[in-house]
């Protein structure tokens, strides 16, 4: 893949983002994957009300789950989300169990702009069991896990 010119005045266009696959989009969250970076990336869509809210969420997490890997990457983009009630936490929860038992390698989260959120999303991520790393930008997340682990 060429690599892109330092002098172009385009936007930077992840050459990878044809490859994508979408398992699922809708008001809430999409989850696509990448075959060819064997990597999910999901990213969470404003304010989820209830449990109501993302009926197939966990349902959706097992379609895609079947398009993976071992050794797979997660991007998660979170930079629109709004903070979720408390009683969502245990779908996050479960979906990173069932991610984790289908051999997730490390997550790459990018952090909401709205501060509670963040807050909550912390909170979240100290409970994972995999290596994660949050940074600002898509971009960062996106070239931490590019790079092999050491």
């Amino acid at each position: 893949i060429p690599e892109p010119s330092m002098n172009s005045k385009k936007p930077h266009i992840d050459p990878y983002a044809t490859a994508r696959q979408h398992v699922a989009r809708n008001s809430c969250y999409e989850i696509d994957y990448d075959g060819i970076r064997s990597r999910l990336h999901f990213s969470i869509l404003g304010y989820w009300k209830n449990h109501d809210s993302v009926p197939d969420y966990l349902t959706d997490w097992d379609k895609a789950l079947q398009l993976v890997s071992s050794e797979f990457t997660l991007l998660v983009d979170m930079r629109t989300m709004i903070t979720h009630p408390q009683q969502l936490n245990s779908l996050h929860e479960e979906s990173q169990r069932k991610m984790k038992a289908a051999g997730l390698n490390r997550i790459a989260y990018v952090m909401p702009k709205d501060k509670i959120a963040s807050l909550q999303v912390a909170d979240i991520i100290k409970r994972a069991e995999v290596p994660i790393h949050h940074f600002k930008t898509f971009e960062a997340a996106q070239q931490w896990l590019d790079k092999p682990m050491a």
